[in-house]
This record gives structure tokens, C-alpha cells and sequence, in this order.
């Protein structure tokens, strides 16, 4: 079991080696549903601290929030994000968010239906806003205790604004996401789960984004985890002078509740 958890530790850093930081597209705030309505309020809060030393010190602070109801059939989510960076006597609040959900269960079938409204800002990205309003249908393909597999497709309506005056992509539009996402307990104190979205224009073909996360989570004791993010997105348009492809490697501490 330990040599199953060192490769998957291996796999994230060789996978995340090459790239460079971001947000998602949409933010993932999903966890393994239950249909068990005594089960109420659910939540957890992760904090993540980085320090970087190259040509000057960089101090990199990561927080975040999830909320979780389950009403009988119904769900509902809520997560915030708060990213702060100082480089030298430089600091600055670069990203945050926002994101509501609602599910509901389709009665003794594998579908649920989700919606969703999402905000964002990015000052690395020179991301002024983003606006995400949303929804389709989820398919819970396997819904185990050791092991989950689902599908999503979306139809978005996004609407974000760039500081870059004279780029030309259109600031409100109507798109597709689609996405994959597993997750594995592979011990009682260790868990993997991975997501990927793809987000296509549905009028312009080269006009895409793929978002990718993957998550270690080992337990220390019944209310903390450490963990192990990678997260990465790749914009095929980006503006000028922003990379098309961002990651982020950080290390965290979760309190569940």
C-alpha cells in the first residue's frame, strides 16, 4: 500500500514538472454525494502556504472553503476561493472566486441534474472577470465506497473581461464543457481523485481550454489531512503575453467538519 501511494505521489510532481500557475475554469467543488439527508452540513477548509527562492522571495498564501447541504434529493454547494502572493515588498491579492451549485437526484436513476453561477478574478492573468452561468446533466457512472466515476456536459453562458484592450476574443458567448472526474480510496487513510474539463467554442474550434486537477489526500487524524494539489489549464487563445499554459503545485493542511 505505501509503494501504491509513493508512485502516485511520483506520477503528480513528474506530471505538474512542465508547466505554469492558474486558476481553473471552472472550479471542481465536488465531493462523493450521498443521498443520506442526516447527513446535513458538511464542509472543509484547506490552507496552503508556499515559499519560493529564486533571484527575490516569493510568499505564496492559498485558501479554501467548501460547504456542503444534502436535502433528501437536493444538494447544494458553496466554495470560495483566496489566493495571496508577495514577490520581494510586492504583494498582492492575484486570484479568487466564487461558486454556487445546486443537484438534484434523479429518483432511482444515474442522473442528476446540476446548475451552477461562478465568479472570478485573476491578476496574474490579467483576468479583470469571470463570469460562468450554467448547468446539464451529470452521469454517475460507478458510485462505489472505494471508487467513483462520472461524467458531466455543460452548456455555459461565460462572460469575462481581460485589461488588454485590443483582444479580440468575445467577451460574452455561449460554450460547451464536458468533464471526467474519478476518485479512489486507497486506503482508509490515503485517497486519490482527478478531474478534466474540456471547454470548446461552439462557433470557433480553436477557441478552447482544458483544466485539469489531481489531489492527494493522506490522513492524519478524523477531522485532518494533509494534501497534494496539482492543478493546470491550458487556454488556446490566451491573450497576448499570457502563457497558454498555467499550473500550480501546492501542499496543504484540511480540516473537515
Amino acid at each position: 500500500m505505501m509503494r501504491s501511494i509513493y508512485y502516485l505521489i511520483l506520477f503528480l510532481f513528474v506530471f505538474s514538472g512542465s508547466f505554469s500557475l492558474s486558476d481553473a475554469q471552472i472550479v471542481n467543488i465536488d465531493k462523493r454525494r450521498t443521498k443520506d439527508p442526516s447527513k446535513g452540513l458538511q464542509g472543509e477548509f484547506n490552507l496552503g502556504f508556499n515559499f519560493i527562492h529564486t533571484t527575490t522571495d516569493q510568499k505564496q498564501l492559498n485558501s479554501r472553503l467548501k460547504l456542503q447541504y444534502n436535502d433528501d434529493l437536493n444538494t447544494y454547494l458553496l466554495s470560495t476561493e483566496l489566493g495571496f502572493n508577495q514577490v520581494g515588498d510586492e504583494r498582492n491579492v492575484n486570484n479568487g472566486g466564487l461558486m454556487l451549485k445546486y443537484n438534484y437526484w434523479v429518483p432511482d436513476k444515474i442522473i442528476i441534474a446540476e446548475s451552477f453561477f461562478q465568479y472570478q478574478y485573476n491578476r496574474i492573468k490579467s483576468l479583470k472577470h469571470r463570469y460562468i452561468l450554467g448547468g446539464g446533466p451529470r452521469f454517475n457512472i460507478a458510485d462505489g465506497d472505494k471508487f467513483s466515476f462520472f461524467l458531466v456536459g455543460y452548456t455555459i453562458y461565460l462572460n469575462e473581461l481581460y485589461e488588454y484592450s485590443d483582444y479580440n476574443r468575445r467577451k460574452s458567448l455561449v460554450k460547451f464543457s464536458s468533464m471526467g472526474s474519478f476518485s479512489w480510496q486507497i486506503s482508509p487513510s490515503a485517497g486519490f481523485n482527478h478531474t478534466t474539463y474540456y471547454e470548446p467554442d461552439y462557433s470557433d474550434p480553436a477557441d478552447f481550454r482544458i483544466w485539469s486537477e489531481s489531489r492527494l489526500n493522506l490522513k492524519i487524524s478524523k477531522s485532518f489531512n494533509f494534501g497534494l494539489f496539482v492543478k493546470l489549464e491550458y487556454d488556446n487563445m490566451a491573450p497576448p503575453d499570457v502563457d497558454k499554459l498555467f499550473y500550480t503545485v501546492s501542499n496543504s493542511f484540511q480540516w473537515r467538519f
